[in-house]
């Protein structure tokens, strides 16, 4: 992958999670106050979105590949756990801030992803 489908890449997801956060979490702000809980949560997207970047760097060296996943699973989970602890998001809120990124990425990357899903 060149550097400007990298680039590519990212300003693409960039763009995706921004466009979902805004449908899923600043529109149930407006409309239901911004105390709920089941809005999208920024933090695991933004979480989310500095690893997908990191992982262009990551990606050039294969040994670095499952340690990188693993440590990456780590931090999501540690920032999930810390969002639901001091009641900022729950369980709904961080499955649509994963679920948007997980979208996000596999736009971003559509060429990559379009033979690998099948139902």
């Amino acid at each position: 992958m060149t550097v400007k489908n990298k680039i590519k890449s990212l300003v693409t997801a960039g763009l995706v999670m921004s466009v979902g956060l805004f449908v899923f979490k600043l529109l149930p702000m407006q409309i239901w106050g911004s105390e709920i809980l089941f809005d999208a949560s920024f933090h695991i997207t933004a979480t989310i979105f500095v690893l997908f970047i990191l992982w262009y760097f990551i990606d050039q060296n294969k040994k670095w590949r499952m340690p990188f996943l693993a440590a990456s699973l780590a931090v999501v989970f540690i920032v999930a756990i810390q969002r639901i602890l001091v009641d900022a998001h729950n369980d709904v809120g961080l499955l649509l801030g994963l679920a948007i990124s997980v979208v996000a990425i596999m736009i971003s990357r559509w060429d990559y992803f379009k033979g690998k899903l099948d139902f």
